[in-house]
């Protein structure tokens, strides 16, 4: 059995019901429980007659009910907006009022802390008050929203991505012939359903049949117990971003041995480094590395490549590789790895544009050829097909007058012997830099002092002066954000207690 992503509709209903289909932090459900409990909260949905496209928020962390309410707005057409427990209250209270939605499906298993209308909770409804039913956003009936997901924006206001359905239905169209997965595979799940990530194994798992394994937070803390579930249900399909999968090379036990079903990670939201690719081919030599890029404006990603070791070796930079069929990436000018050019995307994956936001849709989308299209703010250049990702327009700021690339001075850091990790950060007075902080992560058994001077003399022989960073400081760890990101504030933060 397997549900159709683009119709919301079960197929293939006789074969394997009983197989699972979810594992979720409270219970497990087999293809025909999932099915049953769908349908359950679709004639609930159903019954409320919301407004054609309404957009409801699915609120919670993990649990079956979180999947089974995203799916039933699926069905019911109604836009789904993901909001996970570990979003500040305060974001999901601006979310809910940006969108004027009047439902939110709480998955919780709690008192809801959110004030809407309508509650649907355990399959019942609780009526706060009488809603007064708001067409907030258009219905499109030829190509109906299907989610809307809340990105941070530079302004500190989150921007909600639309995708809709013709969006969605080409990115799994690419996930069914390129990527080599099916219905015998387990993905495993980290991000919380708010980051975009999670979409890759959410709707992959359940439009190819497979089994989608949900992981919380206290799960992917805990190592042992993480590993020892990815063992026991058979975990598959590893998605995360580099910087998780990073962590879990300090654990010993995180080896092909321990996880003998694992045969593919898969990695996008941030730029995968050489060196995590090499370690994990290293402990899983016979698994895949697939690095893919793509903002959610493109429904996930965009570009897939697998990394391996003669990948690694050709090319001194990270490849995020080669374009969907769909879908067109080009950089504008065109780009070289000296002077890379912005990344857009062009094809039906893109999104129509953020929630009722007109200036900057102006900005951000525009059309070529008749399809959508996306000014990403990305840097890259192309080198045989295959695209390389370098660097953001707001990793470049300014500081006494000179432009930096930040990422340039993150690569010269990388390239230390002795350096496992690193990053360069801006310290800011309000929206002034004052100076750039080298963050790095030595290597177990090398000297910080002797490093530190080591760092400081390879930069001012491959950088100019203006570009050094002010101070190198030594971590332990990279903190990491709720999408499990390098959490750049909270680096900064610790810099300045110090």
């Amino acid at each position: 059995m397997r549900v159709d992503i683009v119709t919301g509709r079960f197929e293939d209903l006789d074969h394997a019901q009983e197989k699972l289909a979810l594992v979720a932090s409270d219970r497990d459900l087999s293809w025909s429980q999932l099915k049953q409990e769908v349908e359950r909260l679709s004639e609930i949905l159903s019954a409320l007659t919301l407004p054609k496209g309404h957009p409801i928020i699915v609120y919670g962390h993990k649990r079956a009910s979180m999947v089974v309410g995203m799916l039933a707005c699926i069905a019911n057409d109604h836009p789904y907006i993901p909001v996970d427990t570990v979003v500040p209250t305060e974001r999901a209270k601006r979310i809910l009022a940006m969108t004027k939605a009047q439902v939110v499906l709480n998955c919780t298993g709690e008192e809801l802390v959110l004030d809407v209308p309508l509650v649907v909770a355990e399959g019942l409804v609780e009526r706060r008050h009488v809603p007064d039913f708001i067409d907030s956003i258009p219905f499109r009936a030829e190509d109906p929203i299907r989610y809307i997901i809340f990105t941070s924006g530079s302004t500190g206001e989150p921007k909600g991505v639309q995708i809709t359905r013709d969006a969605a239905d080409s990115f799994l169209r690419w996930m069914a012939s390129d990527f080599g997965f099916g219905p015998g595979d387990v993905f495993i799940n980290q991000a919380p359903f708010s980051f975009d990530l999670s979409v890759y194994e959410l709707f992959t798992a359940l439009h190819l049949g497979g089994t989608l394994l949900l992981n919380d937070a206290a799960t992917c803390k805990d190592s042992q117990r993480f590993i020892s579930r990815i063992a026991h249900y058979g975990g598959s399909v590893w998605v995360s971003t580099p910087t998780f999968a990073y962590l879990y090379l300090t654990e010993p036990t995180f080896v092909a041995g321990t996880m003998p079903s694992l045969h593919s990670f898969l990695f996008c939201g941030e730029a995968l480094p050489k060196m995590t690719a090499q370690r994990l081919l290293d402990r899983f030599p016979t698994s895949r590395v697939l690095n893919t890029y793509g903002p959610t404006e493109a429904t996930v990603a965009t570009t897939l490549i697998d990394v391996t070791r003669d990948v690694l070796a050709q090319y001194p930079d990270m490849p995020v590789g080669v374009p969907k069929p769909e879908g067109n990436v080009r950089t504008t000018p065109d780009g070289t790895r000296d002077e890379p050019g912005e990344i857009e995307i062009i094809g039906p994956h893109v999104s129509i544009g953020y929630f009722n936001a007109p200036d900057l849709n102006a900005q951000k989308f525009f059309a070529v050829d008749g399809q959508r299209a996306f000014r990403t703010g990305d840097y890259g250049y192309f080198q045989d097909g295959i695209l390389f990702f370098n660097g953001r327009k707001d990793e470049q700021v300014k500081l006494n007058g000179f432009r930096i690339e930040l990422g340039d001075i993150t690569a010269q850091m990388l390239a230390v012997p002795g350096v496992a990790d690193a990053i360069a950060v801006p310290l800011k007075a309000g929206d002034v830099v004052k100076r750039i902080i080298g963050f790095v992560r030595a290597q177990p058994g090398s000297d910080p002092q002797a490093l530190r001077a080591e760092v400081l003399a390879h930069l001012k022989q491959e950088l100019p002066e203006y570009m050094v960073p002010g101070d190198i400081a030594f971590v332990e760890a990279f903190p990491v954000n709720t999408s499990h990101k390098t959490d750049r504030k909270a680096l900064i933060e610790g810099y300045l207690k110090r």
